[in-house]
């Protein structure tokens, strides 16, 4: 699954209330008409209205997250994937939400989104060195720092917002998204964060510093999607021990879900120009860091399915009787993975400089599945498993490794040719046997 930023949380939740609102309607006294009408479906599916004050331009009211599980069903009208788990943590929680009808020349109407009550579960069993934090969380709530607002353009086909910055202990600068409408939908949304720290004076400091994110169709399942990021630093530095310092720069990324049918094809890559670790003892540096998975035929039905069946509170066999048919499904769908690359170029050890290594994986299943052959013995899964790895590692990296006395034992086993002052591996799984550049070794 992927992370969702604030922003898209803010947006969920507005969706969920005007998903049947946006369109073509450009009158206020219209737009307030469906508003009521959603405030009503929401009294119906769960949720609790408080202080409601209604006046000509402007209208407040507090949303309660009361009956989750009537709330799980209706917020699957936007994202199916809900559960009622999911929901289940937000349960007492509270919402002020203030419109502003027609604030200007350019937006339909402004929305102010923040948190006036944590859920019920955060003040379950607290303890004494956590009511500090708590009590700040509350002061910020009272004073509307946790914050977000959104403005829908006249033509009901955009929006765009912020969040409120916030200068406590954690700190956020400059937080700012948009996106697109289309056919009452979200179909893009873009954010940026200057930057996020948290701060502990003589103690611990931490830090991300610019933030770019581009989503398409984040609440679709039945299209398409896409999302990049780049972050330009991470930091984390503990003062208290003045000892460890990491530090991540110029991290770029993408994923990619594509339909095929009822399958996904997805497609992930990243990029990290360096990762710097110290402490007093020895510094590392590792220098460009490049990964790319690929997986095809993907299930998500099935795959939902095994993940809510892992949670259910039944008895290992009978998990194990759910399980088979479901496993069985993904199997026969032809997925297969591939991991075309992950590499590392260079590795920095107290000013010694180490060439990295290449690798390259396969796994596929056998298109003789015969899904009968598991359905009493998952074990015999090993026989439809194909799987190849390819490493290309320098003398160093293979050295380093092997002084840890876990990588020695491996080391035994993993016997690689010798190449133009490289180490090479070639690894076949393939029907139960495994076999190490060409030589079986099970």
């Amino acid at each position: 699954m992927k992370k969702i930023p604030l922003a898209i949380i803010a947006i969920f939740i507005i969706v969920a209330i005007y998903y049947e609102t946006i369109g073509s309607k450009k009158i206020v006294k219209e737009i307030k008409k469906e508003v009521n009408r959603e405030v009503v479906q929401l009294k119906s599916s769960g949720f609790n209205i408080e202080n409601r004050e209604i006046k000509e331009d402007r209208e407040h009211l507090i949303i309660d997250f009361n009956d989750t599980a009537k709330i799980a069903n209706y917020i699957k009208r936007v994202n199916s994937d809900i559960k009622k788990e999911d929901i289940d943590i937000f349960k007492g929680m509270k919402i002020g939400l203030d419109i502003h009808y027609n604030p200007n020349t350019k937006d339909a109407m402004a929305l102010d989104i923040y948190p006036t009550k944590l859920p019920d579960i955060i003040y379950q069993g607290i303890k004494i060195e956590d009511k500090k934090s708590l009590k700040t969380v509350e002061d910020m709530m009272s004073k509307k720092e946790l914050l977000v607002h959104i403005n829908i353009n006249k033509f009901l086909s955009g929006f765009d917002g912020y969040i409120k910055d916030i200068d406590r202990e954690l700190k956020l600068k400059s937080a700012k998204f948009n996106g697109d409408i289309e056919d009452n939908k979200v179909t893009k949304i873009n954010q940026t964060i200057e930057k996020i720290s948290y701060i502990i004076p003589k103690e611990f400091n931490s830090k991300l510093l610019d933030l770019k994110i581009s989503i398409t169709n984040p609440m679709s399942k039945s299209e398409n999607s896409a999302t990049n990021y780049a972050i330009k630093s991470i930091e984390i530095d503990d003062k208290k021990s003045q000892k460890d310092l990491i530090k991540i720069e110029n991290i770029e990324g993408s994923s990619k879900d594509t339909k095929v049918g009822k399958l996904i094809n997805s497609k992930s890559e990243l990029n990290i120009n360096s990762i710097d670790y110290s402490d007093k003892i020895e510094s590392v540096t590792i220098k460009n860091i490049n990964a790319i998975m690929k997986i095809d035929n993907i299930d998500m039905e099935a795959f939902s399915k095994l993940n809510s069946l892992s949670m259910e509170n039944i008895s290992e066999k009978e998990r194990l009787d759910k399980m088979t048919p479901i496993i069985q499904k993904i199997l026969s769908s032809n997925i297969s993975m591939e991991i075309p690359n992950i590499s590392i170029d260079k590795i920095i050890k107290n000013k010694k400089v180490i060439d990295g290594f290449r690798l390259k994986a396969s796994l596929n299943i056998d298109k003789n599945f015969n899904s009968n052959a598991i359905k009493h013995n998952l074990d015999m899964l090993v026989n439809f498993v194909n799987a190849k790895v390819n490493i290309e590692a320098s003398n160093d990296i293979v050295n380093l490794l092997s002084s840890d006395p876990r990588a020695m034992v491996m080391m035994m086993f993993l016997q690689p040719i010798d190449k133009n002052g490289k180490k090479y591996y070639d690894i076949k799984f393939t029907k139960g046997s495994l076999k190490i550049n060409g030589k079986p070794l099970m």
